[in-house]
C-alpha cells in the first residue's frame, strides 16, 4: 500500500484506541495485515531491489511520502476529541515498517534484515501464489479508501 494509505488506516486506529503505545503496536501489525492486499507495486520493488533502478523507487516514494505528510497534517486539524500522541503514534507505528525496509535498503543492516524479510512475506504473500493488480486499478482504489476513512474520522 501507499504510504497514504497506512498514514489514513493508523490515523483511524489512533482515533478508535486513544492510547498511544496501543495505538503504536496496533498501527505496526496493521500494515503488515493491509500489505497483504496487492496493490500493483511489486514491479517498482522488483526494478529497485533487481534491476537496480531506482530513479522509478524514488520519484514514487518520494510523491507518495509528501501525500502522506500532508494527508496527516489534514487529518490533525480534522480530528478532535482524541489524545494527538495516540493519533500520531498510531500514524508513525503504521508507516514504520516501509521506513524500516527503506532503511534497511541503504544500510544493508544486518540488524534490519528479518523486518525487511518479514515485510517481504507479507508483502508477497499473495502476489506469489497468484499475481499482483495493475498501479493505476490499486491507486484508485487506495484513494476511494482513503476517502472514505477521511469521512469516518
Amino acid at each position: 500500500m501507499t504510504l497514504s494509505t497506512h498514514t489514513a488506516i493508523g490515523a483511524v486506529i489512533g482515533v478508535s484506541v486513544g492510547n498511544p503505545l496501543l495505538g503504536f503496536i496496533i498501527g505496526f501489525t496493521s500494515h503488515f495485515i493491509i500489505d497483504m492486499i496487492p496493490h500493483g507495486d511489486s514491479h517498482i520493488s522488483k526494478n529497485l531491489r533487481v534491476h537496480k533502478k531506482k530513479k522509478g523507487a524514488f520519484a514514487y516514494g518520494t510523491i507518495d511520502s509528501i501525500i502522506a505528510v500532508y494527508l496527516a497534517l489534514i487529518l490533525m486539524h480534522v480530528v478532535r476529541g482524541t489524545s494527538e500522541l495516540a493519533f500520531t503514534a498510531a500514524i508513525a507505528g503504521s508507516i514504520m515498517p516501509d521506513l524500516l525496509v527503506g532503511l534497511h535498503d541503504l544500510t544493508k543492516s544486518k540488524f534490519l534484515k528479518p523486518i525487511n524479510d518479514l515485510h517481504f512475506y507479507f508483502h508477497d504473500f499473495f502476489i506469489d501464489r497468484y499475481h499482483d493488480i495493475k498501479l493505476p486499478t490499486a491507486l484508485f482504489a487506495q484513494i476511494i479508501l482513503i476517502a472514505l476513512i477521511m469521512t469516518q474520522i
